[in-house]
């Protein structure tokens, strides 16, 4: 069953999909009258309906079942990533929208190689687009949220609102994430650093470190940062899920 995601899905027993996901439903699934469809609104509703007619290529869905589902993990994580090349920066939205981020923020790095000065609003455009469908696909009952790039300077003002704060660095010195987040017992929310590829410099890290960011590793090796990024995310979300719940 196809799953089109409308945030103003309201409470009326149709609605009528528009835009890009009538488009989608239209011109690329081809959808026909009566076929079933499942919609969400990202903050836990969900619907399952059925194409009562479709009029300029705009489907009219006649809803027959409504609840409220939470398919999220628990822990709001919110990922402040330094912004990379073009389908890397793809990749790893895409990849982390599907493991359960909360919401993502680019971050400007002095290693940062893309600079989003022209067509920011299109590169965040796209990226949430790509958030978007990685939830439709895994049936998220939430999206990840893309905010628009900032400095990390302007992020680490902001670091206080999260109960933990962990930024990754390649040094030896910095902690096991496994020992950390053992340390951390049931935070509510969650922020991570990854850097560009080249890594923070050593400035950006004491920062950072000043602004209560704990420097914690991996493993012993040197990851890209999309996949620094997602194999974080997968262990931050397992451990908090397996101490939720033991008999994960």
């Amino acid at each position: 069953m196809h799953r089109f995601y409308l945030p103003a899905l309201g409470t009326e027993n149709h609605v009528w999909l528009d835009g890009e996901e009538a488009h989608h439903a239209v011109r690329v699934l081809r959808l026909a009258v009566g076929d079933e469809v499942a919609l969400f609104d990202g903050s836990g509703a969900e619907c399952l309906g059925t194409v009562e007619r479709i009029e300029r290529h705009r489907p009219k869905i006649v809803i027959h079942h409504r609840e409220q589902a939470d398919r999220d993990p628990g822990l709001a994580v919110t990922l402040a990533c330094a912004v990379v090349k073009a389908k890397a920066m793809e990749a790893l939205v895409e990849s982390c929208a599907e493991l359960g981020l909360r919401e993502l923020v680019p971050v400007e790095t002095v290693r940062s190689v893309p600079k989003l000065e022209r067509k920011e609003e299109a590169h965040v455009a796209r990226w949430q687009r790509i958030a978007i469908e990685a939830s439709k696909q895994c049936r998220r009952t939430t999206v990840t949220r893309v905010a628009a790039p900032r400095p990390l300077a302007a992020l680490l003002d902001k670091a206080r609102q999260w109960d933990l704060r962990l930024v990754f660095s390649p040094h030896d010195d910095a902690f096991p994430l496994a020992r950390v987040l053992r340390a951390h017992v049931g935070p509510r929310s969650a922020v991570y650093l990854i850097g560009p590829e080249g890594g923070f410099e050593e400035t950006e890290l004491r920062d950072a470190v000043g602004a209560g960011f704990e420097p914690v590793r991996l493993g012993k090796s040197t990851l890209r940062t999309e996949t620094a990024a997602a194999a974080a995310l997968a262990a931050i979300l397992f451990h908090y899920e397996q101490a939720a719940n033991p008999q994960l």
